[in-house]
This record gives structure tokens, sequence and C-alpha cells, in this order.
């Protein structure tokens, strides 16, 4: 049984935020793929919510017969406990690199909170397209504008489902005290470990995979 790996990129990013962790598992003869979401990286489009994210990465795994593993960063998360309704019985391990997870029925709006969403819009409306939200807390070109309605897409699952996987999830410790959305992924972290999960905790900034691959990949297998 060959098991490959899908990973989900965050916010704003795409593939080539797990560049560094791909190139290791290459080295180890193990299969990976980080597809661009719709409307980020080379991919572009408009109308784009949650679900397109959803139905592209079920389209890349569906005639998988052996189990995929998934690993997803930041806003990735978001996204993979979407895709844990969809693929329940595809997905091998499921691992959360310093990401949110919803609770069933949120979206990414009910975890930032009014104030974070209404900031978010804003500078959407006023510096983006209405529908893209430019990179503005990074300086990194190949940061990409993220669709704003992935911002308000419920998450649908059921949570026994996504228990049954017994998912993983790793901590970023040591991540900017400034970066606004630091204290969302440390609320994030306490919730986590009152569940029956495996956590970890890496003393890196939010991008493990650039500065501890080793360390991230010795979790991840």
């Amino acid at each position: 049984m060959r098991t490959k790996w899908i990973f989900i990129h965050g916010g704003w990013g795409g593939s080539w935020q797990w560049s560094p962790v791909r190139r290791e598992l290459k080295q180890r003869g193990i299969e990976s793929y980080a597809p661009d979401l719709p409307g980020m990286g080379s991919l572009s489009g408009k109308g784009i919510n949650l679900q397109n994210f959803v139905n592209h990465i079920s389209e890349i795994v569906k005639y998988d017969e052996d189990p995929v593993n998934i690993a997803a960063f930041s806003f990735g998360g978001m996204t993979a406990t979407a895709l844990t309704d969809k693929l329940r019985d595809q997905i091998g391990k499921l691992v959360y690199i310093d990401a949110f997870v919803p609770e069933p029925g949120q979206s990414f709006s009910h975890i930032a909170g009014k104030k974070i969403t209404r900031q978010i819009k804003a500078y959407s409306h006023v510096m983006g397209d209405e529908e893209m939200i430019p990179p503005f807390f990074e300086i990194d070109p190949r940061y990409r504008s993220h669709p704003l309605n992935t911002l308000f897409t419920p998450v649908d699952y059921i949570e026994s489902d996504l228990e049954k996987l017994k998912p993983i999830y790793v901590e970023c410790t040591a991540k900017d005290r400034e970066w606004t959305f630091t204290p969302l992924l440390e609320k994030m972290a306490h919730s986590i470990r009152r569940k029956n999960w495996t956590v970890y905790n890496i003393e890196s900034d939010h991008m493990p995979m650039f500065s501890h691959t080793e360390e991230l990949l010795e979790i991840l297998l």
C-alpha cells in the first residue's frame, strides 16, 4: 500500500509553503502533492468560497484506492476539517499545523470574531476588488490575495467522524506576539488540548515547514 500526502496551504499562500517538506519526502521516496487552491497561487477565479477549496482537493484524491494522509497549515485547517465529511473513508493521517479547526457549523469569521472580520472586510473593500483580500500583512511577493467568501463558509461535519481519525495538532509556540492571528491560534491550541488529540509543540514561528523542517517531518512520519 502506497500512501501519499496531500498538503493544504494557508491563507494568502500557495503550494510553495510546503516546498521544503515535499523535497525531503521525495528523497525518502514518499509521494506528495500540494495544490494551489482556487483563486490563489497559480489558479485564478472569482466567486470562490470554501466549498470550492474542498471540491478542488476532492477531485485530486477521489481516484486514490489507498488512504491519503492530509496535513493542513493555518487557514488550511478549515478546508481539511470540511474534507473529513467528504473523504472520511479515504483519510489515513490527519495533521493540523498551527491551524484553525472549526467546530461544526462554524466559519472562519466565527473564530476570528466581529472586530477582525470587520477589519479584513474593510481592507478588502478599500485595497482589493471586493471579492479578494490582499496580503496586507506580508511582504513576501509569493503571497497572493485570498478569496473573501471563504471566511464566511460554515464548515459542516460530524464531530465523531473527525475524532475517529485521531487528528494530530502541531502548535508553533514562538509566533510574533504582534501578529494579528497569534492570539486566535493560541486560543485554538488551548481548545484542542481539551480534546482527545495528540498535540505536539514546536518552538518556531508560524512557518515550521521552513524553519523546523526536520522536526516537523518527524511528527508527520
